[in-house]
C-alpha cells in the first residue's frame, strides 16, 4: 500500500503537470503542453487514476490533433478509450472513439477509420441500440466511398436500419419506424450514386 507521502506527492506532482501544461499551452508553446501531459497521463495511470488518466490522453489528442499530428491524436483517444471501456464507461468509450474516428479520417488511414466505426456498430448492434449501430455503420460507409472502395454490397446499415424499425414497430412507435425505413431507402440510393 502507498503511504500517504507518497499519494500526496504524486498528486501534487500531477497537478504541478496540468497547471503548467495549461500555462504552456496559452503561451503557444504546444509542445512543452504536450510532454506535460503526456507525464500527467502516465502518471495518472500508474496511480489507477484512470478517469484522470484518460483527461490527459483527450488532452495530449487535443494537442496532436492542433499540430496535425493526427495519427498520433488517434492513438492517444484510443488509449483514453480503452480505459473508458475497462471502467464500464460505454458512452465516453463510443464519444473518444468517434474523436479516433475523425483523426484517422484526417491523416487518410481510411481503413483503421472504417474498422473503428465497425466496432462501435457491433458495439451498439449487441446492445439492441440499433439506430447507433446503423449510424456507426453508415459512418463506414462514407469512409469506404472515401476511400474510393464500392459500398454497393455493404448491406450492415441495411440490416441494422431494419432492425431498428422492427424495434420500434415492436414497441408502437410507428413514426420512428417508418423513419427507419425512410434511412434504408436514403442509403440505397446512395449506394446507387458512388
Amino acid at each position: 500500500m502507498l503511504g500517504e507521502e507518497e499519494v500526496r506527492d504524486a498528486y501534487a506532482e500531477a497537478r504541478s503537470y496540468e497547471r503548467d501544461a495549461r500555462a504552456a499551452e496559452k503561451e503557444g508553446n504546444d509542445e512543452v503542453a504536450l510532454g506535460l501531459w503526456q507525464r500527467y497521463a502516465d502518471l495518472k495511470e500508474r496511480k489507477g487514476s484512470y478517469f484522470l488518466c484518460m483527461y490527459g490522453y483527450f488532452n495530449v489528442a487535443r494537442i496532436f490533433d492542433k499540430r496535425s499530428n493526427w495519427r498520433d491524436a488517434a492513438e492517444s483517444f484510443k488509449k483514453a478509450a480503452a480505459l473508458a471501456d475497462s471502467l464500464g464507461e460505454h458512452s465516453l468509450w463510443v464519444f473518444l472513439m468517434h474523436l479516433a474516428c475523425q483523426m484517422h479520417e484526417k491523416a487518410g488511414d481510411y481503413a483503421a477509420c472504417r474498422d473503428h466505426y465497425e466496432t462501435i456498430g457491433n458495439f451498439f448492434f449487441t446492445r439492441d441500440n440499433f439506430f447507433g449501430a446503423a449510424d456507426a455503420y453508415e459512418h463506414a460507409a462514407e469512409i469506404m466511398s472515401l476511400a474510393g472502395e464500392d459500398i454497393s454490397r455493404y448491406e450492415v446499415p441495411v440490416a441494422a436500419w431494419q432492425r431498428n424499425y422492427e424495434y420500434w414497430k415492436e414497441h408502437g412507435e410507428l413514426d420512428d419506424a417508418a423513419w427507419s425505413l425512410k434511412r434504408v431507402d436514403a442509403y440505397r440510393s446512395a449506394q446507387q450514386r458512388l
